[in-house]
């Protein structure tokens, strides 16, 4: 089984797009979505009615806690259900990533071994569309802070949330109290950069990820300086 995890706030428009793709997904694989609403004021609890094709799980906090709690929900909710041979995927609810590379991701897991499987930017294959050329160049100023600070092989992507886990992985990550808490849409490069420092002879792949951009309905959530700042402190935290 493949748990995919959506943190959504006010992403109501992009998710019944999202739906739409997974209910053809579904076809090919086993999947439960796990939707988790951070205190969302459009009608994102609505799309609890909505006909589906595949499992589906709904939480919505009672207020909006931000991004980096509403994936640490997710993850406890999996911890209760998921057992050692399933799948967690955790991907934006902004109809930017493609869900098309799910099994692809969840194929790489399972038939390679490999512990954590990361939809990238940065492969040849790799296309960004609709991105700022502001946005597009921060994403690669990261990525080269991160590889100089953070060497690890064949590893380019560490701030993309479209990533497949094994189930090992998030279960002990939990076993860390205060993980998520003060962190945003920096928690990304956090959860990796905790497996990279902590789990010895740990397997990453990346699978090409076209972005685009331009599908999302509505602004952005993110306060760009403020995960700046917040993703830069990461460099600096000699225990994770």
């Amino acid at each position: 089984m493949i748990f995919l995890i959506l943190p959504s706030y006010n992403e109501e428009k992009n998710l019944i797009k999202i739906f739409s793709k997974i209910n053809k997904l579904s076809k090919k694989i086993q999947i439960t979505v796990v939707l988790i609403d951070d205190c969302s004021s459009d009608k994102t609890h609505s799309l609890k009615n909505l006909k589906k094709k595949f499992k589906f799980i709904y939480l919505k906090h009672k207020e909006n806690k931000g991004l980096s709690l509403a994936l640490e929900s997710g993850f406890k909710i999996t911890k209760k259900i998921a057992n050692k041979k399933d799948i967690i995927i955790t991907m934006d609810s902004d109809n930017t990533h493609p869900v098309q590379i799910i099994p692809k991701m969840a194929e790489e897991i399972k038939k390679n071994d490999f512990d954590i499987v990361i939809a990238s930017r940065f492969l040849k294959q790799s296309k960004v569309n609709g991105l700022s050329f502001f946005r597009e160049n921060l994403s690669l100023f990261a990525k080269y802070v991160f590889k100089f600070f953070y060497p690890f092989k064949n590893l380019n992507e560490y701030t993309c949330n479209y990533r497949a886990y094994k189930v090992k992985l998030i279960n002990n990550l939990l076993k860390k109290k205060t993980f998520f808490k003060n962190e945003d849409f920096n928690i990304a490069a956090k959860i990796l950069l905790y497996f990279i420092k902590n789990f010895k002879n740990l397997k990453v792949y990346e699978v090409p990820l076209t972005l685009n951009y331009q599908n999302k309905i509505g602004s952005s959530k993110m306060r760009i300086f403020k995960n700046i700042l917040l993703t830069l402190k990461l460099i600096f935290i000699k225990k994770l």
